[in-house]
């Protein structure tokens, strides 16, 4: 799927969180999060959607690989980052998280699904964009349109 169109973009963010609120009304909150992962899996295939789960998140120093072992829980179409979490609520540490997963893996859109909130629509998902700001500014795109280097609601 070409993620390049924001009407594109819009649709799939729709479907992943149908698919999230679809997950916690069958499983409920307060499990733990592998449950859901495997539910989210299931279900965004259902959809047609493309995933991967447990992606390996490549780290390097000068050229020279980490392994450090990071994982992202689900990659949708290799463009979007899902960070899954099971807690009464979204952390600083969880935002920090993806948006490190964000940068190491050099992708622009992030979701942080937690599903140990009562409420999936209102608390449990958060969005975060990634842009970089020379490339903004660079191009003939309006800079009004991309409010800062990292969006989230």
């Amino acid at each position: 799927m070409d993620l390049s169109n924001d009407n594109v973009r819009l649709s799939l963010y729709y479907k992943l969180r149908e698919a999230a609120i679809t997950v916690q009304r069958q499983l409920g909150p307060y499990l733990v999060e592998k449950y859901y992962e495997k539910a989210l899996m299931l279900e965004l295939r259902s959809m047609g959607i493309n995933a991967e789960s447990q992606v390996e998140i490549p780290t390097f120093y000068k050229g020279h690989p980490l392994d450090l072992n990071l994982y992202a829980d689900i990659v949708v179409e290799n463009e979007i980052i899902i960070e899954l979490k099971a807690t009464p609520r979204i952390e600083k540490s969880h935002i920090r998280q993806i948006l490190t997963y964000m940068k190491l893996m050099r992708k622009h859109y992030g979701l942080i699904m937690d599903f140990g909130v009562s409420y999936m629509t209102r608390y449990g998902i958060k969005s975060f964009i990634m842009c970089d700001f020379n490339e903004i500014v660079n191009s003939n795109s309006n800079i009004g349109d991309n409010i800062g280097l990292v969006a989230f609601s």
